[in-house]
């Protein structure tokens, strides 16, 4: 092998380019600014190069040569950065455009179809009580919330709430307090649910908040249930009245009606005038049912107007017999609802404000909203009440009470009692009334189907056999 003196490497290195020295040494070079122009003036005259050559990335390494330019990987990838760094992409026409990162694991991110439309459906309330009554429970025996959670997902059975639960179990794994996981699925936790929770954690004591949150929609889930209970036994009379007459008219009264002509039989004026309206319904069947449809179609539209909502709210306040319930039910629903928010520690305003939501009748919306102006302003809840209010005077009397002796989280629980009871009294009587009335129709339909069919029919058989 042949040997390389001294000499002959210092005259190899100093026959090597600037910037080959500068390169193995790491110094820097100072460049005079006179060459330096002169420098960038020779490399602007330089053709630039061709399209197919791009820069390279991160992560690549560079080694030129005369001819070429070829890119090598690096044999160690660095880890991937959450920064939404710009990518060259090409795309089928052979133009570039800048795709991020995000954009790429968004596309691959996508659910199937299928998949969002098992996402479409509904949580039922009875499901969001049970839920919290169970996070309750483990979180009093020291479970933490990951687990609890986690756990109520494996035991659901309805696979909307379980796609919930598991974003939510995402958002704790990543950090996320309860409360700002839940407020993702505002349909499945309203506002009064996750600003309890809210609180609950900011005092440390979530695991009590949580017992008291399921109280409060036990007994929100128990006072709905009894008023829809008390109306489904009319429901059910009503729809059995209408099915019935429905049948009469389209499939009996037609064959009677054939009997009729048949036999040319005299018939009376009863008889006759259901036989009329019987063949305009046959004969008009269609558009009777376009007419219908469209009505009730009609009907919707208008009463998404918040006009026209707060003007059939009104309605229902101050019609007969049941004005009263519909009264008492919405006092009841304030007072329960703000005093759970307000026993929890929430400010005065804002428990208005998350019981405006959860209030459906667009009156007391309109009351809350007046309150929450003039509490803003500076005045007491007690002086915040319309002169012409449609809140009950008791309440509006109790509530002056128990902010002049300190004691309104006391009288707001009495009065959400007092108020239920009278709606259950309400409903309790409301369907003794209802009853009888039933049993009247019922009387009088079966009066007019004697009158006008089974009596002609008698008759008819009678004249035959004289």
């Amino acid at each position: 092998m042949p040997t390389i003196s001294l000499k002959e490497t210092q005259e190899v290195q100093e026959a090597k380019s600037p910037e080959t020295a500068l390169a193995e040494t790491g110094e820097a070079q100072v460049v005079p600014p006179a060459e330096q122009a002169a420098g960038n003036a020779a490399q602007a005259e330089q053709p630039s190069a061709p399209e197919e050559i791009v820069a390279a990335e991160e992560g690549e390494t560079r080694i030129f040569s005369d001819e070429k330019t070829e890119a090598a990987p690096q044999e160690q990838e660095e880890e991937e950065q959450p920064s939404m760094r710009a990518l060259p992409k090409v795309t089928a026409s052979g133009k570039r455009r800048v795709v991020k990162k995000g954009e790429e694991k968004s596309s691959k991110r996508k659910k199937s179809l299928f998949q969002r439309l098992s996402a479409i459906g509904t949580v039922s309330s009875k499901e969001v009580v049970e839920f919290t009554r169970h996070l309750s429970v483990m979180l009093g025996a020291g479970v933490t919330i990951f687990e609890a959670i986690l756990f109520l997902k494996d035991q659901t059975r309805n696979k909307i709430f379980k796609d919930r639960l598991e974003s939510i179990v995402e958002s704790l794994n990543n950090g996320q307090s309860l409360s700002n996981a839940m407020r993702r699925f505002s349909k499945v936790f309203p506002p009064i649910y996750t600003n309890i929770i809210q609180v609950g954690e900011k005092s440390g004591t979530l695991a009590q908040t949580m017992i008291d949150l399921a109280d409060h929609l036990e007994d929100s889930e128990e006072f709905r249930r009894k008023v829809k209970g008390a109306l489904i036994y009319p429901k059910i009379i009503l729809g059995v009245m209408l099915t019935f007459i429905f049948v009469l008219i389209l499939f009996v009264m037609p064959r009677i009606l054939t009997i009729f002509n048949s036999l040319g039989a005299d018939i009376p004026l009863a008889t006759r005038a259901m036989i009329s309206i019987t063949n305009f319904i046959n004969h008009h069947l269609a558009m009777i049912f376009g007419g219908v449809f469209g009505l009730a179609a009609l009907i919707y539209m208008l009463f998404r107007n918040p006009k026209v909502q707060k003007w059939r709210d009104k309605v229902y306040i101050r019609f007969p017999l049941v004005g009263h319930i519909v009264l008492n039910y919405n006092t009841a629903q304030v007072s329960q609802h703000f005093g759970t928010l307000f026993a929890s520690g929430i400010t005065i305003v804002r428990c208005l404000e998350i019981t405006s939501t959860v209030v459906k009748n667009k009156i007391f919306q309109s009351e809350i909203g007046y309150m929450i102006e003039k509490i803003k302003r500076g005045a007491a809840l007690s002086q915040s009440f319309p002169e012409k209010s449609f809140f009950p005077p008791m309440f509006v009397k109790l509530i002056r009470v128990g902010e002049r002796t300190g004691k309104l989280p006391h009288v707001v629980e009495y009065m959400k009692k007092y108020y239920k009871g009278l709606v259950d009294n309400d409903v309790k009587n409301i369907t003794t009334i209802i009853e009888p009335v039933i049993m009247v129709l019922l009387g009088l339909m079966v009066a007019g189907l004697v009158i006008t069919v089974i009596g002609p029919i008698y008759q008819l058989i009678s004249n035959v056999g004289q």
